[in-house]
Formats: structure tokens, sequence, C-alpha cells
């Protein structure tokens, strides 16, 4: 199923769909005052659930294209973005987020698929044909 990351339109716009949800809820007070894990609310339900799948989709990718440390700047954005000190920051998650769709689409695939089975991360997740 990872494969199908392999568009690069595919990438890009399942990535921003996934990341609009965290735009709107920004507004709805989580980003401002950070995630209140004592207060679980349905705002901070699904931004963590467009998180999940941000993460999903850049470790399918960074697995494609060789580099599965993509996954980390989605991250370094979702720590922006919750910790109430970082918040006063306010373009810094977005410009992460950028970076990682640009160099998800900027990165070639890894050529074959008997180099991509050499990465450790890929080998832990199924190939069909």
């Amino acid at each position: 199923m990872y494969k199908a990351f392999a568009n690069k339109n595919l990438f890009m716009i399942s990535y921003i769909i996934c990341l609009l949800p965290t735009y709107f809820l920004g507004y709805a007070g989580i980003v401002e005052n950070g995630l209140a894990l004592n207060a679980i609310t349905i705002s901070s339900i699904l931004y963590m659930l467009s998180m999940a799948v941000i993460w999903g989709i850049c470790f399918a990718r960074g697995v494609l294209i060789g580099k599965e440390w993509l996954v980390l700047i989605p991250t370094v954005a979702f720590i922006f973005n919750l910790t109430p000190a970082l918040t006063a920051i306010p373009f810094v998650p977005y410009e992460y987020h950028l970076l990682a769709i640009i160099l998800g689409v900027a990165c070639p695939l890894i050529s074959g698929q008997d180099e991509s089975r050499n990465s450790p991360l890929a080998e832990t997740l199924p190939i069909t044909s």
C-alpha cells in the first residue's frame, strides 16, 4: 500500500489534505494553548489523528525515497505547534510542513526494488507486487 506514495502528486495532495485540519484546529484554540493532556477534546483528537496520518504519509514516502528521517520534519512542526512556549513563534511549524512537502516531492525514488530492501525500515513494510 505504501507504494501508492511513489507518485509525487499523490504524496503532495494527501499531505496537504491532512494538513488543512491542523490549520483550522489552530483557530479552535488548540495551538495557542498547547495540547492539554488532562483535557482531551474533539479538536485535540482530530489534530492528533491528522498528525498521525501525516506521519504515516511521510514515513511511507521516506522509505520510498531512501530518506526515512523525513518523518522527523513534521514531528518538529508538531512540537512547535503544541509546546506553549514555542507557539509564540507562529510560522515555524508551517515552514517545517512546507519543507517536508518539498523534500518529499523533490527527492527521487530509489531505483529498483532490491535497493529499497537494504533499508532497515523498509524491511518492516510488506512489499506487494
